[in-house]
């Protein structure tokens, strides 16, 4: 999928994830849906970040946010 040119490669992993080309509207939603959930389950917002392996992780906490959606 190819990466938007404003959002790089958060763009590229949105789509990547939800499996369908999304606009960039689509993408911070799905970020934003991400932050809201980790902070459900861990009393704390995430700090996403891609880690040395390609997975997204929370940087406070270490943990894999790639399974929350």
């Amino acid at each position: 999928m190819k990466a938007c040119t404003r959002c790089g490669s958060w763009h590229t992993d949105a789509e990547k994830n939800v499996g369908r080309y999304m606009s960039c509207t689509e993408v911070k939603q799905y970020w934003s849906t991400v932050k809201r959930l980790h902070m459900e389950e861990s009393g704390h917002l995430a700090m996403i970040k891609l880690d040395k392996n390609g997975r997204v992780v929370c940087i406070k906490c270490g943990k894999d946010l790639s399974s929350l959606l």
